[in-house]
């Protein structure tokens, strides 16, 4: 299997306290893979290591089959990045912006501007400069900026902060295209997990700088479980019946009037029928499957994700 990023037992200190602790990546060539955590957790920090912005307290970085050093930097031509609050030559034009760019990067193809510009929405306003731009508008740009050369590896984190609805689901396509197209790997960072839940090929969670997991979506498919959640006016007593009469034991009680139950080898008629013949009201009971949200909640351990 051939791996574009690796990092073993990477860690970093800041005065005494691990803000990345022993995490080891593995992300394959030609996948999209989505890195999830909250604020604070190390998203940045590691994408920072991993672009020599940073340097390791301890463990080892591996890029493109190679061991990234200390003074390491040729193989950032192979990278598009977007790290952190996106940083332009404010005056300068958005077209502007990306010339100088593609100059630095030795990538010499004004037509790959107009496409890029196009492909992000920024068209009609590549004559404006960035500092007239909204939060939503210079995202945009940074992505233009990040895939303008077609790298081999693009480095995403929070590509979607700031955008609208109809701008997620362009990025969305773009990010797929991108994929399926051009064979970019594509390394995403977010807190919006429906998202990457949409468009990932692996997904890793990371809580207070430490690695909880890393798997292929396929097999979060495969072991997200189905259950019936039934609303009703009294839980309590829906969950004598459901233990004593219909011999449930493996349900929980969740936000609301709602009960999970997870021994969906019960009928649904059945247990309709069992709590109607205790008048017992149901609002609702549907058979549901859960999400990659619910069991990221479950694992990382907390109530909401946010950024």
């Amino acid at each position: 299997m051939s791996y574009i990023v690796q990092t073993r037992n990477l860690t970093k200190t800041y005065d005494g306290q691990d803000v990345v602790s022993n995490v080891s990546l593995n992300i394959k060539k030609g996948e999209i893979y989505g890195f999830l955590g909250s604020n604070g957790a190390g998203k940045s920090t590691i994408m920072k290591m991993l672009m020599n912005l940073i340097k390791p307290s301890n463990g080892e970085i591996e890029m493109f089959g190679e061991p990234i050093k200390e003074h390491s930097f040729t193989y950032l031509k192979r990278i598009g990045s977007m790290i952190e609050y996106p940083i332009f030559y404010e005056k300068m034009t958005a077209w502007e912006n990306l010339e100088l760019h593609c100059a630095y990067m030795g990538y010499h193809n004004k037509q790959a501007i107009s496409d890029v510009l196009e492909w992000v929405g920024l068209s009609n306003v590549s004559h404006k400069p960035p500092q007239d731009f909204s939060l939503g508008m210079r995202q945009r740009l940074c992505v233009a900026r990040a895939i303008i050369t077609k790298p081999e590896l693009v480095i995403l984190d929070e590509p979607i902060n700031g955008l609208d609805p109809e701008g997620i689901q362009s990025m969305r396509r773009l990010f797929k295209r991108l994929n399926k197209e051009y064979g970019i790997t594509l390394f995403i960072s977010s807190h919006i997990i429906g998202e990457i839940e949409q468009i990932a090929d692996t997904v890793s969670m990371i809580k207070q700088g430490k690695l909880v997991e890393e798997t292929s979506m396929d097999l979060l498919k495969e072991q997200n479980t189905e259950y019936i959640e039934l609303v009703t006016s009294d839980p309590k007593k829906a969950s004598v019946i459901l233990h004593d009469q219909l011999n449930i034991a493996n349900f929980k009680f969740v936000e609301g009037q709602a009960i999970r139950i997870f021994s969906t080898d019960v009928p649904q008629a059945s247990i309709a029928k069992a709590l109607i013949l205790k008048d017992i009201d149901i609002h609702s009971i549907n058979t549901k499957q859960t999400t990659l949200e619910d069991y990221f909640i479950r694992k990382i351990g907390l109530n909401k994700i946010d950024k």
